[in-house]
Formats: structure tokens, C-alpha cells, sequence
């Protein structure tokens, strides 16, 4: 009998040590500085071109950041002193389109963003560096196997492998991206750029797969016939590279587990010039090439 009670006043503590465990513990983050957050990724394309500007948000919010209304961007060609001025559209979005087959974005050439906004002045500088064209995009049986090409009943799922060539020398990068029937593949983990074909290849050879696409196009959401396929390739620079791998980074930080690092302050190239209101975010010039397909085999 009195085996058993302790036996009992052992499962008892046990089971309170399991309830102290469970305790929620209430983190109280205090309000920062509201900065100004300017998203300019612009391009060489003849697409409408827009700067995004918001408003920061607490880190609890659960609402979209508040859009910023009233700024005046503009954009400079520092090489040839040609200036373009974008059109608020009222939603924090400001746009410039470009006249017909015409584009703002020459290769080599250097910029400046201009941005304006309650007396506060803002600029960044980016040069625009040549990209490449998409060579080739076949498609397999699997995200992962670029050998996998035997057809059979039961495969029903596309994946695509992209071919095309570095350009020769060291200090290249490019961000690629991938749209399923226009849609793209905006998930963070989706998120795929390249120095010097990745690295893992001599200068001038093939970016091709199975490295470009291990982590873009998976089994969760593949093509299936008939489904169309964009792939943009875009020309970065080395601190935009930066910039990107730190933010997929943080945003993919919860998803780490033992491996999830410790949280930061994303880098920017936003430098204010007058004012009292600072500002984040980040300015690239880039030029672009594609290749639409539909996924078959």
C-alpha cells in the first residue's frame, strides 16, 4: 500500500511540473519609431513602374502598414541627366509609364530615387547591370530530379528546369522568379537569387538545375498541362543580394526551429538628407529578360 501511494504522490508531481510547463508567458514589445518604408525595385521592362511607400507598423499588427499619400519620387539618370516623375495613384503607389516601346532602364547606367514626403528628403543610388536571357525551360516528373523524364499514367505533375549561361567574370547576380498561370510564386521559402551561377559553377557556364528550381517549384503546388510558365530572370547588385538573403532570412526565421537566428533590423539603402522622420526599405535597378512556355512534355 504504501508502494503504491508513493507511486501516486510521484505521478502527482509529475503532472504539476507538466501544468508549470505550460504557463503563457505575455511579451509585451513596446512601439518604435513610425518610419517611412520606400519599396523601389524598378526595372528596364516597358511596364508601368512603381514605388511603394507605407508607414511602419507595430510588430503585432495585424493590419496591412497605412499607405503614405501626398509624397512627391521621383528618378534621375545620373549618366545621361535625364529625370522621370511618378504619378500617385492615391494607395501608396506612385507610377511611371514608360511611352510607348520605350523603357527608362539602360545597362551600366547609374540612378538616383528621389523621394520627398512632410519635409523630409530621401534618396538611394543604384546602377542598372546587365542580366541574361532564359536559354531554354524543360519540364520533368520531378521537383527535384532533372533526369526524371519517363512518362507514365500516373505522372501528372510538371516542374520546371531553367537553362541559361552566366556571364563571364565574377560579381554577377540575379533574382529569378516564377509564375504559375501569371500568378507568382511569392512565398518567402520561394524566394530564389544567384551569384555567378550559384557559385558552384565556373564563370560563363550553365545556371541550370536541379539548383535554380530545388526550392521554388515544389510537390506542394507543380503545373499540370496546359499551365502557363513565366520565368523573369533580373540583374541585382552584390548589396541587393544582401538584402534579399537577409530578409528571406527573417522571414522564414519561425519556420527554423533550432536553426532560426537571432532576429534583426533588415538593412537599407535609404539615405535621408533633411528631415526628422527616418525611412527603411530598399532601391534596385535591374534589367529583365523572360521566357513564357505552357508545361508539357
Amino acid at each position: 500500500m504504501k508502494k503504491i501511494k508513493k507511486h501516486i504522490i510521484l505521478y502527482l508531481i509529475i503532472l504539476t511540473s507538466i501544468n508549470a510547463c505550460t504557463t503563457i508567458i505575455q511579451v509585451s514589445v513596446p512601439n518604435g519609431t513610425t518610419q517611412l518604408v520606400i519599396d523601389a525595385f524598378l526595372d528596364n521592362s516597358t511596364k508601368p513602374q512603381t514605388v511603394r511607400i507605407t508607414t511602419s507598423a507595430n510588430y503585432f499588427s495585424e493590419v496591412s502598414c497605412p499607405a503614405v499619400l501626398g509624397a512627391t519620387v521621383g528618378l534621375t539618370d545620373l549618366t545621361n541627366s535625364k529625370t522621370f516623375t511618378f504619378t500617385p495613384d492615391g494607395k501608396g503607389n506612385y507610377i511611371y509609364t514608360p511611352l510607348a516601346n520605350d523603357t527608362m532602364g539602360y545597362v551600366n547606367h547609374k540612378y538616383q530615387l528621389n523621394v520627398s514626403y512632410n519635409g523630409n528628403v530621401y534618396n538611394a543610388v543604384s546602377t542598372l547591370f546587365p542580366t541574361i536571357p532564359v536559354d531554354t525551360i524543360e519540364f520533368r516528373f520531378s521537383a527535384f530530379d532533372p533526369t526524371d523524364s519517363i512518362p507514365s499514367a500516373n505522372k501528372t505533375s510538371y516542374y520546371p528546369f531553367l537553362k541559361a549561361k552566366d556571364i563571364k567574370g565574377v560579381g554577377n547576380f540575379y533574382w529569378i522568379k516564377v509564375y504559375k498561370n501569371e500568378l507568382l510564386y511569392n512565398q518567402p521559402d520561394q524566394m530564389d537569387f544567384l551569384e555567378d551561377a550559384n557559385s558552384f559553377t565556373k564563370d560563363g557556364t550553365d545556371i541550370g538545375a536541379p539548383n535554380s528550381f530545388g526550392q521554388i517549384i515544389d510537390n506542394k503546388n507543380p503545373y499540370h498541362r496546359g499551365d502557363t510558365c513565366l520565368i523573369e530572370i533580373y540583374s541585382i547588385n552584390a548589396n541587393t543580394s544582401d538584402f534579399l538573403g537577409q530578409l528571406q532570412t527573417q522571414m522564414t526565421n519561425a519556420e527554423a526551429g533550432l536553426f532560426a537566428v537571432t532576429p534583426q533590423n533588415v538593412k537599407t539603402n535609404i539615405q535621408q538628407t533633411s528631415g526628422n522622420q527616418p525611412a527603411i526599405g530598399w532601391f534596385n535597378m535591374a534589367a529583365v529578360k523572360s521566357k513564357n512556355v505552357v508545361a508539357r512534355y
